[in-house]
């Protein structure tokens, strides 16, 4: 008798795990389609509530991670793909958002390890070079980002990424000294380029060819607080790179404080251009 309700004990353990697990892939399962849906606040509730189903799944705080970063919770994004890489130190995905994220926070000199072990595990091509050139030059190392670039153009998934890749591209080869090969990525744009989601960095490439006036891209500022961010950075260094040194500064204080986006890269970029001038 005392083995039966021993060996019914275990069996009833095994099947309340299983349903746990079931559980758990469940919530996951709906905190993705709300993830896809954009309903954010929902999708971090159901996130939530798969780990606290099972805690041990990379996935479920991958996908956490991301919804904190839609947030705007870069620190607590940061945290949860962590968690993702601690129970899965070679998780490619994990370690590229984890990078990105850094680059959101502010904190570069920590994203270009996570970014460099991304790549080595294969990572998402165009994620990792976008993102790490960014890094590179973010930290004033143009070289490095200019050589990193190509890679960027040369993966790219859409229009609106090779437009983003060669507005950085582009600054960054003239920094590094390299005008000709510069030139050659200003052709690129011209006023009859289609983009969706990278008019900006068209603009910004439009103004320093002379096609747009200042005027003219800094409207864009107007439309929402990422737009402000990007577009400011983008007309300050304009300034900055024809010698006009408080011009620059007063667009990148703009860039980089409120109401602007904090986290945008151009955010990011005018904030450390800040701090180099401060020194």
């Amino acid at each position: 008798m005392l083995r039966m309700v021993f060996a019914l004990t275990i069996l009833g353990a095994v099947v309340s795990g299983q349903d746990t697990a079931a559980d758990a892939r469940k919530a996951f399962e709906e905190a993705n389609a709300l993830y896809e849906k954009t309903e954010n606040d929902k999708a971090l509730a159901a996130y939530d509530r798969a780990i606290a189903l099972d805690s041990k799944q990379p996935d479920f705080h991958l996908g956490r991670c991301r919804t904190l970063a839609r947030l705007q919770r870069h620190t607590d994004a940061i945290a949860s793909c962590t968690d993702a890489l601690k129970l899965n130190p070679e998780f490619a995905a994990a370690l590229l958002d984890r990078g990105h994220f850094l680059i959101n926070a502010r904190q570069v000199e920590r994203a270009v390890p996570d970014l460099t072990r991304a790549r080595a595990l294969n990572a998402d091509a165009y994620g990792v070079a976008y993102h790490l050139a960014l890094a590179h030059y973010l930290l004033g190392d143009y070289q490095m980002a200019a050589d990193e670039y190509p890679n960027c153009v040369a993966n790219a998934k859409t229009d609106d990424n090779r437009m983003a890749c060669s507005a950085w591209q582009y600054v960054a080869l003239l920094r590094a000294g390299r005008k000709a090969d510069a030139a050659t990525v200003l052709e690129r744009a011209t006023p009859d380029t289609k983009v969706q989601s990278s008019v900006a960095y068209l603009d910004r490439l439009l103004l320093f060819k002379g096609v747009k006036s200042e005027d003219e891209v800094a409207k864009l500022m107007e439309k929402d607080n990422l737009q402000l961010a990007t577009v400011a950075y983008g007309v300050g260094l304009w300034h900055l790179l024809n010698g006009r040194q408080a011009r620059a500064r007063e667009y990148f204080e703009k860039a980089a404080s409120p109401p602007a986006q904090l986290s945008g890269f151009g955010s990011v970029a005018a904030y450390y251009e800040l701090r180099r001038m401060k020194k």
